[in-house]
C-alpha cells in the first residue's frame, strides 16, 4: 500500500557579531516533510533577519524561495518524536539515516545544520506534536514495508497492493 503522510517543521537560528558595529542575524526555516510512496521530500525556506547597529541602525530581510531535497526511504533507517530539552523546549522529529549521505543535500552551504550527519532533527511546534507521531509511524510503517517486500523478493511496493 502505498504511503503518504506530511508534517510541517521550524527551526530557528541566531547568529551575533560584536566588534565596532553590531550584527544579529536571525533566521527562521520554515519547512514540510511529505512521504509519498518510496521517497520523503524534504522542503524549506529560510526568512532571514540581518539588523546591524553601529554608526547607523538598519534591518534587512531576505526570503529566499524554497529549496526540495527527495531521499528514497531505503536511505533512512526509522524516525521518532523526541523532547527536546534546549531552549526553548518542544518536540522534535528525528530521522536517522541507514547512509550518512542520505541527509548531505540537506545539510550543504545553503541547507538546514546538523548535529550529527545521520540525524536530521527537526523542532515541531508543539500543536504538531500528534501529528509529528502519525508521521514518524507511517514512515516506520514504510520502510518496514520497503524491507518486507525486498525479503519476499518482490523489489519494491507494487501500486496495486
Amino acid at each position: 500500500m502505498p504511503h503518504s503522510a506530511a508534517v510541517p517543521f521550524l527551526l530557528q537560528r541566531r547568529h551575533d557579531v560584536v566588534g565596532v558595529a553590531i550584527t544579529t542575524t536571525r533566521e527562521t526555516v520554515h519547512g514540510l516533510l511529505r512521504l509519498d510512496g518510496d521517497k520523503l521530500y524534504v522542503q524549506w525556506r529560510v526568512a532571514r533577519a540581518i539588523d546591524h547597529v553601529g554608526m547607523t541602525i538598519r534591518s534587512d530581510k531576505q526570503v529566499e524561495p524554497v529549496r526540495e531535497v527527495v531521499i528514497p526511504l531505503t536511505a533512512i533507517a526509522g524516525a521518532v518524536v523526541k523532547w527536546n530539552w534546549r531552549w526553548p523546549p518542544g518536540p522534535c522529529l528525528v530521522l536517522t539515516a541507514a547512509d550518512l549521505r542520505a541527509f548531505e543535500e540537506v545539510a550543504g552551504a545553503a541547507g538546514l545544520s546538523l548535529d550529527h550527519p545521520a540525524e536530521l532533527q527537526l523542532r515541531l511546534r508543539r500543536s504538531d506534536r500528534a501529528l509529528g507521531v502519525e508521521f514518524a509511524g507511517e514512515l516506520e510503517l514504510a520502510i518496514a514495508e520497503r524491507e518486507l517486500a525486498e525479503q519476499q523478493g518482490l523489489g519494491g511496493l507494487g501500486t496495486g497492493d
